[in-house]
């Protein structure tokens, strides 16, 4: 038996020592001629690592540590003329592994006072390093070398520097430093949309309702069409007690928007809310010099709450509210009608002596199940016949969760016709007919890449709460743009020049996601082509010409998806609808079958309905395809959204 002798550190240091000092001394004789051979470097980076072993292990200030600090300052400029060499020889990952390497020495506790940053040449190596470590994902890492550059003083590269790490933080869930490094960055650089965007998205993660004012009045008054941040800061009012200021902001949408239940019950509720806050008031300090004001609100919600009950005439809520706007107003004929609407809804008629409070969220009645007629009823002008008399079952499905992605509005091409529609409707449909909760849908329309990313994220976080017990729902109409040069496709978000593909959404990865994702079942719907052509049928790109077919994304794990087109076809408009073809089908048989219509027979509906339709109306062939994981054989064509 042989006993194994513990090394004492002393003579461990003194080997790693020596072991260095022979790396080093390789390194020199090898490095002689004009263009050192790899040999070279190699032994360059085996010094330096046993160097630094050195510096961490020796006590400070003995000899070993001394040689080894004073040698690494020797290694420095080496390490940045290695990166610089690989760099001509275009090896980005040799580059990236002395780039690092020269960025760590300048770290290190005891190379720290040396003031190493200060060297030309370090801003470009950080910054080099803190990028590529980024874009592997690796965003505990690149922190380091992203603070490393703005250590250095260098202006330069700032501006990006601060959005990686601002960026960096927010996908490692560190929220707090996520708002204040983009907070930094956007007082330095305003016109800054992506930091502005991290801030908006970090506050809603923490709830810093202060912050959260900031960020969304530089997002506003850079982008002031912006439908969803102006909707956000709506929200937030209400959230934090100033139903008056929601009320303006609701107020607006509601007018663009008059097809929108939502809106109109955000408009209609917050004008009663500032109602109820301004009479609370009067009651609580007697001085009835608000009244007026009290009274405008009430008459202005009148018609909106009003419109919401025509439209929903289960919701309790808003029953109860119109009933108390006519009661505080004194309209005792409006008060009868409020109240035998609430009789019929079995829910508390509104008296002199009915408490005030405020009310929040579109909330119908469970108490019975609406009788459905299969006659529709005529299609208002401007409005779809999917639209109108959407049915509402009682299916409850609280474990299928849904997101929505309508990009309507480009920056940098033309717009995507009825996309907001598509999306919004298709929501209508998943709440009524499919029974999701609301809560349980993320909408996110004209969508920038975070925040086509950011629902996915929290998808993944809610599947690994529950695996293996949830079923998902993908929807998008957009743009899909095509890489050309590699066949892939990609989901365009509405800020993206479709020509930096970093800045799109590549659906292998979209597949690979939701793939990864423990769930049930996963339906995707993509009213989108991938051709370079638009709905209608311009090409995305002048220069180009021709519509450009690219390689099929195979589905994955329990992954089935609904394409609007196939090879190199295009996803048309169907104006006379106002929707997508594909998507005004889509609509069209969830609306016929109730949601029980197997995906099998959704696949070969729509198949047949949209590729007639379009070529009536566009004289052009557009035939959807359906894409089923080659795992589910054809189980998932009994499957319906219903399961």
């Amino acid at each position: 038996m042989t006993l194994a002798l513990a090394v004492p550190a002393y003579m461990q240091t003194k080997a790693d020592i020596a072991a260095a000092d022979s790396y080093f001394s390789d390194f020199k004789a090898l490095s002689a001629t004009e263009q050192p051979a790899d040999t070279a470097w190699q032994s360059l980076r085996h010094a330096y690592t046993a160097y630094t072993d050195v510096l961490r292990n020796a006590a400070a200030g003995s000899d070993e540590w001394s040689r080894a600090k004073i040698s690494l300052k020797e290694v420095f400029p080496q390490l940045r003329r290695a990166a610089y060499h690989y760099a001509s020889l275009n090896n980005p990952e040799r580059v990236l592994n002395f780039a690092a390497d020269y960025v760590d020495l300048s770290l290190l506790p005891g190379m720290r006072d040396d003031r190493l940053q200060e060297t030309l040449g370090y801003p470009v190596l950080a910054h080099l390093a803190a990028t590529n470590i980024y874009n592997r994902g690796d965003y505990q890492r690149a922190i380091r070398y992203f603070q490393a550059y703005l250590s250095s003083g260098d202006v330069s590269k700032r501006e990006m520097a601060f959005e990686g790490l601002s960026r960096s933080y927010f996908e490692l869930r560190n929220y707090d430093n996520a708002i204040y490094i983009a907070s930094q960055g956007s007082e330095a650089y305003p016109q800054n949309w992506n930091m502005v965007v991290i801030g908006v998205e970090s506050c809603l993660k923490t709830g810093n309702e202060k912050r959260m004012e900031t960020f969304l009045d530089k997002a506003i008054a850079m982008r002031p069409d912006h439908t969803t941040l102006i909707e956000y800061k709506g929200k937030m009012y209400e959230r934090t007690d100033r139903p008056e200021k929601a009320a303006k902001i609701f107020a607006g949408l509601h007018k663009a928007n008059p097809q929108s239940l939502d809106y109109a019950c955000h408009y209609g509720f917050n004008l009663y809310n500032a109602a109820i806050a301004t009479h609370t008031r009067i009651a609580e300090s007697g001085d009835t010099t608000g009244m007026a004001l009290a009274n405008a609100y009430l008459t202005a919600a009148v018609p909106v709450l009003q419109e919401i009950l025509d439209s929903s005439p289960y919701a309790i809520n808003v029953a109860h509210a119109l009933a108390q706007c006519h009661n505080l107003t004194g309209d005792a004929e409006g008060l009868r009608k409020a109240n035998e609407a609430l009789t019929a809804l079995r829910a508390q008629e509104v008296t002199a002596s009915t408490p005030l409070q405020p009310e929040s969220d579109y909330m119908p009645t469970l108490n019975f199940t609406p009788v459905q007629t299969e006659t529709l009823a005529a299609t208002k002008a401007g409005q779809s016949d999917v639209d109108i008399n959407i049915p509402i079952t009682d299916i409850q499905r609280p474990n299928t969760y849904v997101v929505i992605i309508g990009n309507e509005n480009y920056k940098y091409f033309s717009d995507v016709a009825y996309a907001k529609r598509d999306g919004a409707t298709f929501a209508e449909y998943c709440q009524k007919v499919l029974g999701i909760p609301k809560d349980n849908i993320r909408e996110r329309y004209d969508a920038t890449l975070s925040e086509i990313r950011e629902p996915l994220r929290y998808l993944e976080e809610k599947t690994r709460m529950n695996p293996d017990k949830l079923d998902i729902i993908f929807y998008y109409a957009g743009h899909g743009v095509p890489d050309v040069s590699r066949g892939t496709a990609h989901l365009l978000p509405t800020d993206a020049s479709g020509t930096d593909f970093e800045s799109c959404f590549e659906l292998e990865q979209l597949y690979a996601r939701l793939d990864d994702m423990p769930t049930k079942s996963v339906t995707v719907f993509l009213d989108a082509c991938f051709s370079g052509a638009t709905r209608g049928n311009e090409m995305l790109f002048a220069e180009r010409f021709v519509e450009y077919e690219v390689e099929d994304v195979v589905a994955k794990g329990n992954t089935v998806v609904f394409s609007a087109t196939a090879g190199n076809q295009t996803a048309m408009a169907y104006d006379d609808q106002q929707h997508g073809f594909f998507t005004y089908y889509l609509l069209k048989h969830l609306q016929q079958s109730k949601g029980a219509i197997s995906l099998g027979e959704l696949g070969d509906a729509l198949l047949r309905d949209v590729d007639n339709k379009a070529y009536d109306k566009k004289n052009k062939h557009q035939t959807p395809t359906v894409n089923a994981s080659p795992t589910l054989g054809d189980s998932w064509r009994s499957r319906t959204l219903l399961d």
